[in-house]
């Protein structure tokens, strides 16, 4: 029915019934894709759209970008399947939104906003700066209302982890073995082979690279490319419109709990941990220990050193330092005691669920609220974004109801003084980049649509972070087997790489089997036989980093080999070159290693602790949850 009324939209028959359903059609349609026909997945009652699985991928994508300097490697994103983590990452919110909401875990307005405030990209001269935190949002593809959902579910996540983190248990044995384990180190003997070094041992000609091309023709599809023809009402204009004084201080009034800020207290605190398991008289000696502290603390020894050296809480290796807080966000004991205290005081012991607390109030930051005078531009640019956002929308419904009426956007286009954009073919991953509406063909919401439409037919209205778009495809071409002729270049370089490879396996397999079979272990010996050069590497940890030029995949599998088993079973194959190679000497990191380092791996090791739990708590979250996956969309 849809594409009936897009496509033939000049009869009079439909005519007549399109001011009925025009508007319907139109809200049924913003953004198009809202609605659970158009989601991906559903984690219980909480729908996760394709749009916000577009901008989880687009994040991922770029982030990979950013470490290779801008430019993937060919097929990268296929390999990593980007979508399925993006997916992955999406539902594993959803659960812990849900996990958070069942325990009672919340985080406020007020909390998102003050740890916006906070983040320097958005400060200048040391002051939030509203059009810098929008520039940057906006060249990022994002809108403020996205970003905040963001930081409210990370910061959800942190207040998780913490009500966690009272499980998180560490066992001085479990610290030294873990340590050992972590710190043990292997020198290795090896032989890498690459591909590169075999390029010229291939020999091509015609005859090859076309038997080549026809056994891998999949290989060498086109992306499905469409041509445009569009209308754009984007949010920013060069006319910004008129906002009166009234209106700015009739939404100052309406808001004034935005621009309040509750006192805030700065403490710092030593915690001396408790649990439910403790009997009387191990809670006694807790006690006792804190009262010891706090006798250290109030007799002028630096709080923070002790916080150092005796907390037994996560801010024990900053020097116990809370940060700011306001009421509400501590547990009623502690607040009740940090509130009490005037700068500079120390509290006496504190009991809490967690423990034995000795609190130092630091600093009070009085209650305080931004007048209007302040706040004006701010709230006037905000009032003007809304204002201008409204206008788009409505000269888009306008002019989508008038293109139905007209028949078609080309007629419509002949009564109208709103420009019709357009493209030329192109596909997906390479939209046009100049002109005026540049931003706007690149954005993924826009494209999804684009690419979604038959040749012939009229979008609904598209919603993006720009602005809103109607969008016609003209024409449309479809994936094809690119003609040999065209993609010879790419046929030649993908033969070689692949005989060349081939080649290195080959003799790297070659050196492997004489080692296995030789009696010998000298490594160097039989590989001098095959004019080889053998490397050894520095001594290396299971991270591998005082090494970096030795993949951690070989590193980690250099710790599996011993004495009856000195290779690996078969070649390895890692970071584009394949590997032969044995432990040449192991050994166990020293006593006063351990003792030197002992504080700040317990604090590490924790920490994995706490991940671990997270993500323990969110695996049973998802076996308990009703996940249902859209398969279309992936």
């Amino acid at each position: 029915m849809l594409d009936l009324l897009r496509k033939k939209a000049q009869s009079p028959l439909i005519q007549g019934t399109i001011l009925i359903i025009a508007l319907v059609f139109i809200f049924w349609g913003v953004g198009g894709y809202r609605g659970s026909r158009n989601s991906v997945a559903q984690v219980n009652d909480e729908v996760i759209p394709y749009e916000e699985l577009q901008k989880a991928y687009e994040r991922l994508a770029n982030q990979y970008r950013d470490q290779f300097g801008g430019t993937l490697p060919k097929g990268l994103l296929e390999n990593l399947d980007l979508e399925g983590q993006a997916l992955e990452q999406l539902i594993q919110r959803a659960l812990l939104r849900q996990g958070a909401r069942e325990m009672g875990i919340m985080v406020s307005d007020f909390e998102v906003q003050q740890a916006v405030e906070k983040m320097e990209a958005f400060r200048t001269d040391g002051i939030f700066n509203v059009e810098q935190y929008k520039n940057i949002l906006s060249s990022s593809g994002m809108t403020p209302s996205s970003f905040e959902d963001t930081m409210r579910t990370d910061l959800l996540a942190g207040k998780v982890i913490e009500y966690l983190s009272r499980f998180a248990k560490l066992t001085p044995l479990e610290i030294k073995d873990q340590f050992d384990f972590d710190n043990e180190e292997i020198k290795l003997e090896y032989v890498s082979f690459s591909a590169a070094d075999f390029k010229e041992k291939v020999a091509t000609d015609e005859e090859q690279l076309k038997s080549y091309y026809e056994e891998n023709k999949e290989n060498y599809m086109t992306d499905p490319q469409v041509k445009l023809h569009f209308l754009a009402f984007p949010y920013v204009t060069e006319e910004k419109p008129a906002i009166p004084d009234e209106d700015v201080e009739s939404f100052y009034r309406d808001n004034f709990n935005r621009y309040s800020m509750p006192e805030q207290r700065s403490a710092r605190h030593i915690l001396i941990k408790t649990s439910e398991e403790d009997t009387e008289d191990i809670l006694a000696e807790k006690r006792k220990m804190a009262e010891q502290v706090l006798e250290l603390a109030k007799s002028g020894e630096d709080f923070a050193e002790l916080a150092k050296q005796y907390s037994e809480g996560p801010t024990g290796p900053r020097g116990g330092d809370l940060g700011a807080f306001s009421r509400g966000r501590m547990v009623k004991p502690f607040e009740d005691a940090a509130f009490s205290l005037k700068e500079g005081e120390i509290s006496d012991i504190v009991e809490t669920q967690f423990g034995f607390h000795v609190i130092k109030l630091e600093k009070i930051e009085p209650a305080s609220t931004r007048p209007l005078e302040e706040v004006k531009d701010e709230i006037k640019a905000q009032l003007q974004a809304q204002k201008s956002r409204e206008l788009a929308f409505t000269q888009a419904t306008e002019a989508y109801e008038s293109i139905i009426l007209a028949g078609s956007l080309d007629k419509f286009s002949q009564n109208s003084d709103i420009t019709v954009e357009q493209t030329d073919f192109f596909p997906r991953k390479s939209p046009e980049k100049s002109g005026s509406t540049a931003s706007l063909v690149s954005d993924s919401s826009f494209l999804a649509a684009a690419f979604s439409l038959n040749k012939g037919e009229l979008s609904s209205l598209i919603e993006t972070p720009l602005g809103y778009a109607i969008i016609f495809a003209a024409d449309k071409k479809e994936p094809e087997i690119a003609l040999y002729e065209d993609v010879e270049q790419q046929v030649r370089e993908d033969f070689i790489s692949t005989e060349s490879e081939a080649l290195a396996k080959e003799s790297a397999e070659s050196l492997l089997s004489a080692l296995k079979k030789a009696e010998s272990t000298n490594f160097a010996a039989q590989a001098a036989e095959l004019n080889l050069s053998v490397k050894t590497s520095d001594y290396v940890t299971r991270d591998a980093a005082p090494n970096p030029s030795l993949p951690a995949q070989i590193v980690n599998m250099g710790f599996e080999l011993s004495d009856e088993i000195p290779y690996p079973e078969e070649v390895v194959y890692a970071d584009g070159m394949f590997y032969v190679f044995r432990v040449l000497e192991k050994r166990a990191p020293s006593t006063d290693l351990f003792s030197k380092q002992e504080n700040e791996f317990k604090t590490a090791l924790l920490d994995r602790k706490k991940s671990a739990l997270l993500a323990s708590w969110i695996a049973n979250l998802r076996d308990k949850a009703e996940i249902e996956i859209n398969q279309q969309f992936l």
